[in-house]
Protein backbone atom coordinates (compact mmCIF):
# COMPACT_ATOMS: atom_id res chain seq x y z
CA UNK A 1 0.00 0.00 0.00
CA UNK A 2 2.73 2.71 1.14
CA UNK A 3 6.10 3.05 -1.15
CA UNK A 4 9.51 1.11 0.12
CA UNK A 5 10.78 4.61 1.26
CA UNK A 6 8.89 7.51 2.75
CA UNK A 7 9.31 10.93 2.50
CA UNK A 8 9.05 13.37 5.16
CA UNK A 9 6.80 16.26 4.40
CA UNK A 10 5.79 18.28 7.48
CA UNK A 11 6.01 17.81 11.12
CA UNK A 12 2.27 17.26 12.43
CA UNK A 13 1.97 17.22 16.23
CA UNK A 14 -0.79 15.09 17.39
CA UNK A 15 -2.38 15.23 20.84
CA UNK A 16 -1.49 12.20 23.16
CA UNK A 17 -5.19 10.49 23.37
CA UNK A 18 -5.16 10.79 19.26
CA UNK A 19 -1.53 8.60 19.42
CA UNK A 20 -3.33 6.24 21.41
CA UNK A 21 -6.17 5.86 19.47
CA UNK A 22 -4.15 5.61 16.30
CA UNK A 23 -1.95 2.97 17.93
CA UNK A 24 -5.50 0.65 18.83
CA UNK A 25 -6.69 1.15 15.48
CA UNK A 26 -3.30 -0.17 14.01
CA UNK A 27 -3.16 -3.20 17.04
CA UNK A 28 -7.02 -3.83 15.87
CA UNK A 29 -6.07 -4.15 12.14
CA UNK A 30 -2.67 -5.37 12.21
CA UNK A 31 -0.70 -2.79 10.29
CA UNK A 32 1.77 0.20 10.61
CA UNK A 33 0.59 3.34 12.48
CA UNK A 34 0.81 5.30 8.86
CA UNK A 35 -1.83 2.59 7.66
CA UNK A 36 -4.15 2.97 11.09
CA UNK A 37 -4.00 6.69 9.33
CA UNK A 38 -4.22 6.34 6.06
CA UNK A 39 -7.43 3.76 6.39
CA UNK A 40 -9.02 6.73 8.84
CA UNK A 41 -8.33 9.55 6.63
CA UNK A 42 -9.46 7.55 3.52
CA UNK A 43 -13.06 6.35 5.27
CA UNK A 44 -13.32 9.94 6.55
CA UNK A 45 -13.17 11.01 3.31
CA UNK A 46 -15.89 8.41 1.46
CA UNK A 47 -18.05 8.70 4.13
CA UNK A 48 -18.20 12.64 3.53
CA UNK A 49 -18.25 12.36 0.04
CA UNK A 50 -20.94 9.89 -0.41
CA UNK A 51 -23.11 12.13 2.53
CA UNK A 52 -22.54 15.08 -0.27
CA UNK A 53 -23.75 12.52 -3.34
CA UNK A 54 -20.21 11.98 -4.93
CA UNK A 55 -17.51 10.02 -4.18
CA UNK A 56 -13.72 11.28 -4.96
CA UNK A 57 -12.52 9.82 -7.81
CA UNK A 58 -9.05 9.89 -6.71
CA UNK A 59 -9.50 7.13 -3.86
CA UNK A 60 -8.68 4.69 -5.93
CA UNK A 61 -10.67 0.73 -6.16
CA UNK A 62 -7.82 -0.12 -3.66
CA UNK A 63 -8.62 2.89 -1.01
CA UNK A 64 -12.32 2.34 -1.92
CA UNK A 65 -12.59 -0.97 -0.38
CA UNK A 66 -11.06 0.24 2.71
CA UNK A 67 -13.13 3.04 3.31
CA UNK A 68 -16.01 1.06 2.45
CA UNK A 69 -15.05 -1.32 5.13
CA UNK A 70 -14.30 1.37 7.99
CA UNK A 71 -17.31 3.32 6.94
CA UNK A 72 -19.34 -0.03 7.36
CA UNK A 73 -17.80 -0.56 10.43
CA UNK A 74 -18.52 3.47 11.51
CA UNK A 75 -21.97 3.01 10.64
CA UNK A 76 -22.43 -0.43 12.84
CA UNK A 77 -20.85 1.12 15.30
CA UNK A 78 -22.91 4.36 15.48
CA UNK A 79 -26.21 0.92 15.40
CA UNK A 80 -24.88 0.02 18.36
CA UNK A 81 -24.30 2.84 20.54
CA UNK A 82 -28.01 4.45 19.36
CA UNK A 83 -28.78 0.99 20.87
CA UNK A 84 -27.35 0.72 23.92
CA UNK A 85 -28.32 4.40 24.64
CA UNK A 86 -32.08 3.00 24.88
CA UNK A 87 -33.58 3.03 28.07
CA UNK A 88 -33.68 -0.54 29.81
CA UNK A 89 -36.84 -1.24 31.03
CA UNK A 90 -37.17 -3.83 34.45
CA UNK A 91 -34.14 -6.09 35.69
CA UNK A 92 -31.95 -8.35 33.94
CA UNK A 93 -33.50 -11.70 33.89
CA UNK A 94 -31.15 -14.76 34.70
CA UNK A 95 -31.09 -18.73 33.82
CA UNK A 96 -33.25 -19.29 37.15
CA UNK A 97 -36.12 -16.91 35.98
CA UNK A 98 -36.05 -18.50 32.71
CA UNK A 99 -35.37 -22.18 33.31
CA UNK A 100 -36.87 -24.71 35.56
CA UNK A 101 -34.79 -27.32 37.51
CA UNK A 102 -34.85 -29.48 34.60
CA UNK A 103 -33.57 -26.65 32.44
CA UNK A 104 -36.84 -26.80 30.25
CA UNK A 105 -38.18 -23.24 29.73
CA UNK A 106 -40.57 -21.90 32.28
Amino acid sequence: MFPAAMTKFETIEIESQVVEHVRELARQRGGSLSEAIDAAVLATLARDGARDGARDATLGAEAGSVADKAGRRAAALETLEAFWALPHAGETLTDADLYDKDGLPR
